[in-house]
């Protein structure tokens, strides 16, 4: 058995798509050990802040938030589906994802975490068509996890009705989980259990999350 921490490392210089609903982070010392004892930081983040899962209020008014989450939804068995061939720019087509055993939970890996921390990260990433997002959906997919910033094209970000792949999937109920990184290490031959844990905050549009997969 082998454990896998596809989690971003979360500090100040972490990347964030640059819009103004997106907060840097920032680290703010309160206490130390030489004025009271101990060490205590505040923590200035945005919910969507590196590895995270969207909730369906993400962009679904009145529905459920992060906190409400079905860990049993989340938690367990996990097809990896190897997309490394889609290059900047390329759609996921029906026709992709037509001939996939559509399952519950599934991860696809694109290895766009390689662009990390550089300008590339966040233009013309690989992206679904709204077909190909449907048909996961009516095949049963329940989560959607990928290592890229968004299953939609970052083309439209900030246009009106510029996500129309996160509506059809936060309707359905699918858990997005985006921003994952060290996705190179998975075998694909191996059978994959994931277990991700998003930040339990109330009524929140998403969170950070510590994503694990263990590899048997």
């Amino acid at each position: 058995m082998k454990i896998f921490d596809l989690s971003y490392t979360i500090d100040e210089n972490c990347m964030t798509c640059g819009t103004p609903w997106h907060e840097k982070v920032k680290l703010t010392p309160l206490g130390t050990l030489a004025t009271v004892g101990r060490n205590t930081h505040s923590i200035t983040l945005g919910s969507h802040t590196g590895t995270h899962m969207d909730a369906t209020l993400h962009f679904l008014d009145g529905t459920a938030g992060i906190d409400q989450v079905d860990l049993d939804k989340l938690c367990g068995s996990c097809t990896v589906v190897d997309m490394t061939h889609k290059k900047a720019g390329d759609v996921v087509s029906l026709q992709d994802v037509k001939s996939l055993d559509v399952t519950k939970r599934m991860l696809f890996r694109f290895d766009w975490f390689r662009h990390w921390q550089t300008a590339q990260f966040y233009k013309n990433f690989p992206f679904f068509a709204e077909e190909a997002a449907q048909h996961l959906v009516d095949g049963g997919m329940r989560v959607l996890a990928l290592d890229t910033p968004s299953p939609d094209t970052g083309a439209a970000i900030g246009k009106v009705d510029d996500s129309p792949v996160h509506k059809i999937l936060l309707k359905a109920d699918v858990t997005i989980i985006e921003y994952l990184t060290n996705t190179d290490q998975l075998n694909l031959t191996k059978s994959h259990m994931i277990f991700p844990l998003p930040l339990k905050l109330r009524d929140c549009d998403g969170a950070p999350s510590r994503v694990i997969m263990v590899e048997e």
